[in-house]
Formats: C-alpha cells, sequence, structure tokens
C-alpha cells in the first residue's frame, strides 16, 4: 500500500544551490529515490536556498526559516500532505520529534547519524521524548545498545536495522597485473581513524616482505606531520603513500585498482567509505567494530581486527596477500553490498520498518 513519507533534515545547511545539495547527498538520495517507486518520498530541509521541485521520485522542499519557524512549516506540511511517517535525520532532534508526534500524529522515527550517548542534560530529556517516538534506525542493533543501556531508548523493539546510505560505485573490468599489492586507506588522519595502527602494521610486514604498497586518501589531515614522521622514522617511507584529497569520482576507479581496503576505525556511526569498497569489490581488512561487524555480516570475504592490536593486523594483511585476488572473489563481495547495502537492500530495510509500524 503507497504512503505518505516525509524525510526531515532540521541541521541548517549552506548548500548555494540545489545542485550542491544533491552532489553532497546522493548517497541517500538514491535509495530515497528507489523507496519512491512503491511511496510518496518528500524530503524538506532547512537550507538557506529555498526550492520546491522533484528530483526524480523525490519531491525536495528547502527553506530558509529559523529552527522553530521551521518546525511550524514542518508540522503545516505534514498536514498539508497528510504524511504518515516522519524519518528525522539525527537523534539530537528527539524533542522536536516529540513535538512532532504531539502536533501532528504522524508516526516517527529518528535515523541515527553517528551520534554516541549523551551528557547528563539529554540523558535526562531523552527518554522522556522516547514515549512519542515510534521507532529509531540504526546500522545495526549492537550500536544502538548505549542508547538503550542508559533508558534513552526504551526498547529494542523501536530499534530497527536500516544500513544510512548506500553507494553508486560499481565493480569494473579488472585488467591487473601487477606484482605489488596495493592496499588503500581512505578517512581523516585523526585519532578515531587510527591510521597509526596500519602504519605500525607496514612496519612488522616490511622485513617479511616486499610486495605491498599502501596508499593514503585523506581530507583532513590533522595528525599529518606525526604520521609521515613516524613513516620516516621506521623507514617505510617506500611503503606507504599520503596521496591527500581526491574527488567522489577518483575514489571509485582508485577503490578498483586496489586489492584491498583498510580502516582501523576506534568508531562508526556509518561507515560510508566500507559501503564504496565493497561496491567495488575490494576485500576488507577492518576493525572490529559495531558499525563494520552490522556491515560485514554474513560475507566470508573478510578480515577484522582489534583496532589497537597492530600484530593481529599484520598477521591478517600477511594472510590476505598471499591469496589470490580473483574476479570471483570481488563478485561475491559485490553481490553481498547488493544484498545488504545497495539502494534496494535499504529501501526493503526500511519497507520491513514501515510494515511493523502500520
Amino acid at each position: 500500500m503507497r504512503k505518505n513519507i516525509l524525510y526531515i533534515h532540521f541541521y541548517a545547511s549552506l548548500y548555494i544551490n540545489k545542485e550542491a545539495f544533491i552532489k553532497e547527498q546522493a548517497s541517500s538520495l538514491s535509495y530515497k529515490t528507489e523507496l519512491g517507486k512503491t511511496h510518496a518520498i518528500h524530503y524538506l530541509l532547512n537550507n538557506n536556498l529555498a526550492f520546491n521541485e522533484p528530483y526524480e521520485l523525490i519531491q525536495l522542499i528547502s527553506k530558509k526559516t529559523g529552527h522553530l519557524t521551521f518546525l511550524k512549516k514542518a508540522i503545516n506540511y505534514i498536514k498539508t500532505n497528510k504524511c504518515e511517517y516522519v524519518i528525522i535525520h539525527g537523534l539530537d532532534y528527539f524533542l522536536e520529534a516529540a513535538y512532532i508526534k504531539w502536533a501532528s500524529g504522524a508516526k516517527i522515527i529518528l535515523q541515527h547519524h553517528a551520534e554516541k550517548t549523551y551528557l547528563r542534560k539529554k540523558a535526562i530529556l531523552m527518554p522522556l521524548a522516547d514515549h512519542w517516538v515510534d521507532g529509531y534506525l540504526f546500522n545495526g542493533k549492537e550500536i544502538a545498545q548505549p542508547f538503550l543501556q542508559k533508558k534513552c531508548i526504551s526498547s529494542v523493539n523501536k530499534v530497527y536495522e536500516v544500513v544510512e546510505g548506500s553507494s553508486n560505485f560499481q565493480l569494473l573490468s579488472d585488467n591487473k597485473t601487477e606484482t605489488i599489492k596495493k592496499l588503500v586507506f581512505i578517512g581523516r588522519l585523526n585519532e578515531n581513524k587510527n591510521l597509526i595502527t596500519l602504519l605500525k602494521a607496514i612496519t612488522i610486514l616490511k622485513t617479511k616482505r616486499s610486495d605491498v604498497h599502501l596508499y593514503v586518501y585523506y581530507t583532513s589531515n590533522e595528525q599529518e606531520p606525526e604520521l609521515k614522521m613516524y613513516c620516516k622514522k621506521n623507514q617505510i617511507n617506500h611503503m606507504v603513500t599520503f596521496k591527500g584529497s581526491v574527488s567522489q569520482n577518483e575514489i571509485e576507479t582508485i577503490l578498483n585498482q586496489s586489492h584491498v581496503f583498510v580502516s582501523c576505525s576506534l568508531y562508526e556511526g556509518s561507515g560510508y567509505s566500507l559501503i564504496e569498497a565493497l561496491a567495488c569489490g575490494t576485500f576488507p581488512i577492518v576493525s572490529h567494530i559495531p558499525a563494520f561487524d552490522f556491515l560485514l555480516k554474513g560475507l566470508e570475504e573478510k578480515e577484522q581486527f582489534d583496532p589497537k592490536n597492530e600484530m593481529e593486523l599484520a598477521t591478517k594483511l600477511f594472510k590476505v596477500l598471499d591469496t589470490e585476488f580473483t574476479t570471483t572473489r570481488k563478485e561475491t563481495i559485490r553481490k553481498h553490498f547488493e544484498n545488504k547495502c545497495s539502494n534496494k537492500a535499504i529501501a526493503l530495510q526500511i519497507e520491513n520498518m514501515l510494515q511493523h509500524l502500520t
């Protein structure tokens, strides 16, 4: 049965035009478009440029206004368009969610976006707002555990497992004949991304093999000087190349040309880089954290490790680098992406949630 679904982005954004917004939010717009094949999808955002026009199967509505005025406009939009389900991006907006529920009567769902459990003030208010929230979307129920333990969410039955966003990257034809195995790291150079553990693992490997090279791509460089100093001090400069920032289009080619995607993250809310790697059939060696565990569940072509254990990572790398990166292996990884993280898969996950709440 066709339903009216409204997505709301309360956070004040600064997109200069609709095209900039579409480019930035491509990973989430794609699955919303897929969902729009069976339901009416509206997307309301608080932006510095106002527009109200369709994008493929989604109605995009942007309003430049203050927070409280935007909240009132959102409620009016829900009532005018008879939206039955409202999905709000970000757990920070639990008070707005409660008010919308009280004012409109629509089913209210909050979608987790990397937020961790709250400080004392929010820990008091969120359990009260929970009474008015019908459901929560998380990248796996394990990520929701801290919120359940602190009673910010009253029941695990309110938690639904939905991947936050997908990728339009494709598995490209593979003509690699190089003897050097390419590792790729994509992410910020900060403490959470924990690149130092990977560099320590490379240091362990350097005396055992010469057929591996790490390429590091990053958009922020907080730890760049000390990481480069580590490479120089430990004499692994010949095995590591810091590439810096590249365009989104280039990342698809980079992942397809790489043998192994490595992430040592201590925490992730979504794991977009891993999702992109899976879309390209790149073998994942990633840390054991809830977001990655959820995304990789059911995939045999993977390795995981304690994010602070460079010896374990080095062992996993040594093992995988001795295997063949065949087309069949890449296709297996790509198939897992299609079943778990593709636009169709996410639309089905949301569909299941809607049926449960009906």
